[in-house]
């Protein structure tokens, strides 16, 4: 039987202490998993910046000329002549610029290429949420530029508009198989984000990469900085020093 200052020691308070070095484990080999897992997004974010430099440098390209993989046709700048069809336009929802609450405005288009949604660029919204802005889009055959962006699938966004009967579709997300099955529009599965011509109804400060690869280095640091300290504190917890020299000199 092991004495603990010459009483009896119980076995739940064992337990209960192996169970909390288990916890405490875990929890710190989250937080450096958390650290690895920010220091690869930084890689990521890095990779795509010296990507999108890359095709800036090069220079726009004509729809045709797209490479047959979406993501090697991503962040690509592209010149094309279009024209407006349909009456409809969808309304992005929950579009932040500068601190106000706005709309992307979407409306589809017809190219060479294919009929293809195009990204006017944002409005503010305006007092009442069941009232949308009022926009002005172009018509006839026009010679656009802009860039190229594939709709990503957000987790948070469970749903959006199944309903495409009106002219103005408010959705929470781009999903282009979602509008392909509920219209007869027939996209191409990416969205051309406008840059020209230049129209000052629309804010178009597109920024493919929001959390720049400093942002998450930060983050990493921070997670190691955490794990390593709850490593410390847990040493001290769990294995005192003086438990440790009162074990020894019991022998």
């Amino acid at each position: 039987m092991s004495l603990n200052n010459g009483q009896p020691q119980h076995p739940r308070i064992n337990v209960t202490r192996w169970i909390a070095i288990v916890v405490t484990l875990l929890a710190i080999a989250l937080m450096f998993r958390l650290g690895f897992w920010q220091l690869d997004r930084m890689h990521q974010k890095e990779a795509r910046l010296a990507s999108i430099a890359q095709k800036q440098t090069n220079g726009p390209i004509s729809l045709f000329d797209l490479p047959a993989s979406l993501s090697d046709s991503r962040d690509l700048p592209v010149t094309f002549n279009a024209q407006r069809f349909g009456n409809t336009i969808f309304y992005l929802d929950n579009q932040i610029v500068e601190g106000r609450v706005g709309y992307h405005v979407l409306a589809p288009v017809r190219t060479e290429s294919g009929n293809v949604l195009l990204n006017f660029g944002w409005v503010p919204a305006g007092a009442y949420r069941d009232v949308l802005p009022h926009v002005e889009l172009p018509v006839g055959q026009i010679k656009y530029s802009g860039i190229l962006s594939v709709p990503g699938d957000n987790p948070v966004v469970r749903e959006t508009a199944l309903a495409f009967t009106g002219r103005e579709v408010v959705l929470q997300k781009i999903d282009i198989d979602v509008l392909n099955a509920h219209t007869d529009l027939q996209l191409q599965p990416y969205i051309i984000q406008l840059e020209a011509p230049v129209d000052d109804k629309f804010v178009r400060n597109w920024q493919p990469v929001v959390m720049p690869p400093k942002k998450h280095l930060a983050y990493a640091v921070q997670w190691f900085g955490l794990a390593l300290a709850a490593s410390i504190i847990a040493l001290i917890v769990f294995f005192p020093r003086g438990n440790r020299n009162d074990k020894n000199q019991s022998f």
